[in-house]
């Protein structure tokens, strides 16, 4: 299992960094243009890969934590150590999905246009009820366990899954709405790899101790978020309601 968990772990690296470079050329290139559009898709691709391993290995960590981690099998099962790794794990399991359920929304945003029933399939639905329960699976454990990022992450969690509810559900919309959604998607996902990037290997080129180590969570969401709110300001103006 430790094998079969290690390979998914190489995987997830290598296609992390592949979509942290690919990132950037759809957003410097022409939009709509060849490059702009084979490049996203490659991007798109490898994203769905970093989250795929990333939810099954996070998911591997919090059933069979001792499999991962052979020094737990001496500990019981209720132990501190093993209830902080399946703690860790929800986290990661969420933002695995996270990630996932941008970067489909942005392609379904792209693909939909003012079509609005593309939103309201059982694949995008699924995949955003299952945002607002993870969302509060991380709230509560965090509440429970005085997990700080846990709460943070939770709570942005239910606030987007029910905010894009909320916007699937409307009845006038933006003639643009669909492109600050579809570029707000791809953006979010890009967060999500540049957070993992600072989180798992740029902090430990500089170390920092206890709540400072938040700042390596919680930056790149709060850059992010700005530029996706620029964006959606931009493409407001002169737009146009239609009736759905």
């Amino acid at each position: 299992m430790a094998t079969f968990y290690y390979a998914l772990f190489y995987i997830h690296i290598t296609a992390g960094l592949i979509a942290m470079v690919l990132f950037w050329v759809p957003l410097a290139t022409r939009k709509g243009g060849f490059n702009h559009r084979s490049f996203g898709r490659y991007y798109r691709r490898s994203m769905y890969l970093v989250a795929y391993c990333g939810i099954l290995m996070s998911l591997l960590m919090f059933t069979v934590p001792t499999w991962i981690k052979p020094e737990l099998a001496a500990l019981d099962s209720s132990s501190a150590q093993i209830t902080s790794v399946r703690v860790f794990a929800t986290l990661l399991v969420f933002l695995g999905w996270l990630t996932l359920f941008s970067v489909y929304h942005g392609q379904v945003s792209l693909q939909a246009k003012q079509n609005r029933s593309a939103y309201r399939t059982p694949r995008y639905l699924t995949l955003l009820a299952g945002m607002f329960i993870l969302g509060l699976i991380c709230l509560v454990a965090g509440i429970q366990y005085g997990h700080p990022l846990l709460q943070i992450f939770g709570g942005l969690g239910l606030f987007s899954s029910i905010s894009t509810y909320r916007l699937i559900r409307k009845k006038e919309v933006s003639n643009k709405l669909w492109l600050a959604e579809h570029l707000g998607g791809y953006i979010g996902s890009g967060i999500a790899a540049y957070t993992a990037f600072l989180t798992f290997g740029a902090r430990h080129l500089i170390q920092l101790d206890g709540y400072w180590q938040l700042t390596f969570w919680v930056l790149p969401g709060v850059i992010g978020g700005i530029s996706i709110a620029l964006l959606t300001r931009k493409y407001a103006k002169n737009a146009k309601l239609v009736q759905l």
